[in-house]
């Protein structure tokens, strides 16, 4: 009989855990950099784009509040040669890593739509690192989300990237992403 109440009391608390909110959210997914700086409406001209092609980010994120998140998101790309950088062509092939740390609230309720939807502005602090010269960043941007169930969905995200040394390449970008997101 104890083994029963034992194997009861488990499965409660059980219920009672899986019906809490997913607090953690984490994400795989692609980047790609724009800074034509042409100050023109090319705002998304890939041919200037610089990407990986491959796992390119990764993001953990936290709901501390209702609505409110706090995400560490992590990058890593190549600036090519010959695309436009800051108004002009980048001389050789660099490297990028970033690493933001974004807050994040969700105005889907607000909106009234469904929970399989996210829409977040975004804000926050950057650091990055074009080949070896640090740079720091704020960061300001909107993030479109959309969950298939409980746990899986996608997120597009576009954060505008403005750099505390304008006179270091790599500066000031936006930053288009796609990632795989999980709830946990």
């Amino acid at each position: 009989m104890k083994k029963i109440a034992i194997v009861l009391v488990c499965l409660l608390t059980l219920s009672v855990s899986a019906q809490e909110s997913k607090k953690w959210t984490i994400g795989v997914g692609v980047n790609f950099i724009d800074n034509t700086n042409s100050q023109d409406d090319n705002y998304f001209d890939v041919s200037n784009w610089n990407s990986t092609l491959s796992v390119s980010k990764l993001t953990a994120q936290y709901e501390f509040a209702t609505n409110f998140a706090l995400s560490s998101e992590f990058t890593l790309n190549k600036l090519d040669s010959g695309k436009m950088q800051n108004g002009g062509e980048i001389a050789s092939n660099l490297a990028y890593f970033g690493w933001d740390l974004n807050t994040r609230y969700n105005t889907a309720s607000l909106m009234k739509l469904s929970p399989k939807f996210s829409i977040e502005p975004v804000a926050g602090f950057g650091l990055s690192w074009t080949d070896s010269t640090p740079n720091q960043s704020i960061n300001a941007g909107l993030s479109l989300g959309y969950f298939f169930n409980e746990y899986y969905g996608v997120r597009f995200q576009t954060l505008g990237k403005f750099a505390f040394d304008q006179n270091t390449v790599g500066n000031n970008m936006i930053q288009h992403s796609v990632e795989l997101v999980v709830k946990l």
